[in-house]
């Protein structure tokens, strides 16, 4: 069992990349089409705020898993790395 960190409340840099990303997910489930959207959300998103990109690299990997696009995120860092699921 994987020690799970308390969601932080929601964060405007991220509400955007959420709509975007669930928009993705209803038209492509798990399909290529879904992760190369991701990729490019993610590449956006770390371009804008570079000095942010391993919390909201985590954070898209915890949307991915919210979202039912993977069974456990695979996050970067020591943030309870490998599980996000308690």
């Amino acid at each position: 069992m994987c020690a799970h960190a308390v969601r932080p409340t929601p964060d405007p840099i991220l509400d955007a990349i959420r709509k975007r990303l669930q928009q993705q997910f209803a038209l492509h489930q798990r399909g290529a089409r879904f992760w190369t959207a991701y990729q490019g959300l993610q590449l956006e998103l770390v371009r804008g705020h570079p000095l942010e990109h391993e919390r909201l690299c985590n954070a898209m990997a915890d949307m991915a898993e919210e979202m039912g696009a993977v069974e456990h995120a695979q996050l970067i860092g020591n943030r309870n790395a490998g599980c996000t699921s308690p």
